[in-house]
């Protein structure tokens, strides 16, 4: 495939142009979240009294490019120093601010593995983490959303290059037009329609999906909704670094296939 190239003015107007006033530094800092060094890493688990989770211990230095988000219950994300190289990116734990001390400059914090809280994970996550390594946040939430996005773009190219006639539901539904559709696109090929929903890999652990669903009235649980999510697309983003690659997983009825 022939290179194209890029007018990178004309396309920075394009990204900007319902943002008036946006510059690239507001654009960076909106879609890159900052990259903290770590100042000292404790791989001692404990689990305090009271708490459901295990934890390590961390330190970072408190510096004019990240004084205004350093606050205690501010959290983020361990990644690799070859990230910040210009490797792959890849969440290796989590970090959460516990006290701050702004005449010292330095905050401290905990190393955990999200909800699960499991020792096993923690401890794994640790074998790996290093003092080398960057704690990551999100300066304004966007990333997250952003990522969400750009997976979801991508899942419509590649069925849409497979052939499939794609349609994006909507994200509420006015009571007057008919019920939320509780999927993300209506995908039809052949005259056969099914409904995908789009889910991701745990952030510290990618052997698993997040297969879990919203709860909300008339629907209390938060497992998926497997009588109107007929196919989940799972990102592998968390795993393998493509934003373009997806694992499929079909909602098969308990008449068919118990359990």
């Amino acid at each position: 495939m022939p290179l194209v190239e890029i007018d990178y003015r004309r396309l920075f107007e394009r990204l900007t142009r319902r943002y008036g006033g946006a510059t690239p530094q507001a654009l960076e800092a909106i879609l890159c979240p900052v990259l903290i060094p770590i100042r000292s890493l404790d791989k001692t688990i404990i689990k305090m009294a009271g708490q459901s989770h295990y934890r390590g211990s961390f330190t970072v230095t408190i510096d004019r490019d990240c004084e205004d988000l350093i606050v205690p219950g501010r959290t983020g994300k361990f990644v690799p120093a070859s990230y910040r190289d210009g490797g792959v990116w890849k969440e290796l734990a989590k970090g959460r601010v516990l006290t701050v001390d702004r005449t010292a400059g330095i905050a401290e914090g905990e190393v955990y593995t999200g909800a699960s809280g499991k020792k096993g994970d923690l401890e794994t996550a640790l074998g790996i983490l290093s003092a080398k390594d960057c704690w990551e946040v999100d300066q304004y939430g966007a990333s997250a959303k952003v990522l969400s996005g750009l997976v979801e773009y991508s899942l419509v190219q590649n069925l849409k290059a497979a052939g499939y006639a794609v349609r994006r539901m909507p994200e509420d539904t006015a009571k007057h037009i008919g019920t939320y559709a509780y999927c993300d696109f209506q995908v039809e090929k052949g005259g056969a329609v099914k409904r995908v929903e789009v889910k991701s890999l745990w952030g510290t652990n990618t052997r698993y999906a997040r297969l879990i669903h919203s709860k909300g009235k008339g629907y209390p649980t938060s497992s998926c909704k497997f009588n109107s999510q007929e196919f989940f697309a799972v990102s592998l983003f968390l795993r393998t670094g493509n934003i373009r690659d997806f694992a499929f997983a079909r909602s098969v009825d308990e008449d068919l296939k118990p359990l």
